[in-house]
């Protein structure tokens, strides 16, 4: 474990011991590996964990609408998890008295802004983009500035010696204020100028890419359910299978270590309906969902009837569900578990007494593909 990652894991520590707010007593302190690359040029602060979101998932914007919309925006940008940071300016999920999401206070912001500013320090990102204006307010306590949103939305601005980029937040209530396709072009203008402040040249020339939704809709052409557990940890064996085969990913897919083992953001049950909207969900229990796919009708069209699928990767999927396919959820973890990245994990957590629940699983390869 290198200098920067124990930094920020005493970070972290100190995070989810912090009792400085009453209101947030309870509410889970969303800050871990999950939040992105440590080495990030842009970083993302939102306002707060959502009740339903980021409280519940232990994962920055990822859950709820407000994480929906943002992995939207994201993808349209072509920006991806696993190179951009992710953080809040409040780590804690603050509750009205009926439980239900509220807007941080000043005193609030004011408490979390120490960690915010240490976290601006450790990861030294170029670009800072503020998401809503209690995000954007909680770099002015950092350090002074006068950006107000509504003005200065969509411009760069040299601040604390870095670039400040005022958004909106992505979540309904803004909606109102800043439209979907507004918002889309605000994302763009973020992508857009990172690649102004991006030197180095472009990873991976000349290899097949693959969308995680098209790797999916493959899945359920050769069987017609899954439980939600199963899909995760497949898609995690195809992808390592095919580094050891390629020496590549197949998608640019961010997949962290959970409790029960790999967890793709991509395969969220939201993005998953709406990329394959013939797929059924039932709960069979609060902790199983089972994944099934309605019966073909005659003017279905498949993902993998409309984009070529290279013959090499149908078989090497095809090997993976043949391999793994029909074992059950702790036959899964079992599997996952004894693959070298996910050991790689385990080694580090027994060696320093740590846990690495939600950091990102690495495939140690020089690149993986960005789609």
């Amino acid at each position: 474990m290198n200098e920067l990652e124990l930094k920020f894991d005493e970070l972290c520590k100190n995070v989810h011991n912090c009792i400085l707010c009453h209101r947030m007593e309870g509410s889970q302190r969303v800050l871990n590996r999950s939040v992105g690359s440590l080495n990030a040029k842009i970083m993302f602060i939102g306002e707060a964990p959502g009740r339903l979101g980021a409280d519940d998932t232990g994962v920055p914007f990822h859950g709820d609408k407000s994480g929906h919309n943002f992995e939207e925006l994201i993808e349209f940008a072509g920006l991806n998890r696993s190179n951009i940071y992710i953080t809040n300016a409040v780590l804690c999920n603050p509750k009205d008295d009926t439980g239900n999401n509220s807007t941080p206070n000043t005193l609030e912001l004011t408490n979390c802004s120490k960690y915010l500013s240490e976290q601006i320090n450790l990861i030294c990102p170029e670009i800072i983009v503020t998401l809503g204006a209690n995000a954007l307010a909680a770099t002015n306590i950092i350090e002074r500035h006068s950006l107000i949103l509504k003005k200065h939305v969509r411009t760069a601005n040299v601040w604390n010696d870095r670039i400040l980029i005022p958004l909106y937040h992505p979540g309904q209530r803004a909606m109102m204020s800043r439209s979907m396709a507004n918002q889309r072009s605000d994302y763009q203008f973020v992508a857009d100028y990172l690649k102004k402040i991006d030197k180095k040249p472009k990873a991976q020339k000349g290899k097949s890419s693959l969308n995680v939704a098209l790797i999916v809709d493959y899945l359920f052409s050769i069987k017609d359910s899954y439980t939600y557990f199963a899909i995760h940890k497949l898609f995690y064996l195809i992808e390592y299978k095919s580094v050891q085969r390629f020496g590549y990913k197949l998608t640019n897919s961010y997949i962290i270590r959970q409790k029960d083992g790999p967890y793709v953001t991509d395969l969220n049950l939201y993005r998953l309906k709406k990329a394959l909207p013939y797929l059924q969900i039932r709960n069979l229990s609060q902790v199983n969902i089972l994944l099934f796919r309605q019966p073909y009708n005659l003017f279905e069209e498949r993902l993998i009837d409309k984009f070529f699928l290279p013959e090499e990767i149908k078989v090497l999927i095809d090997e993976v569900v043949q391999e793994y396919g029909n074992k059950s959820n702790a036959g899964l973890k079992r599997s996952v578990y004894f693959t070298q990245p996910m050991r790689n994990i385990l080694y580090k957590e027994n060696k320093d007494k740590i846990n690495m629940y939600n950091s990102p699983i690495e495939f140690n390869i020089e690149s993986t593909y960005k789609i």
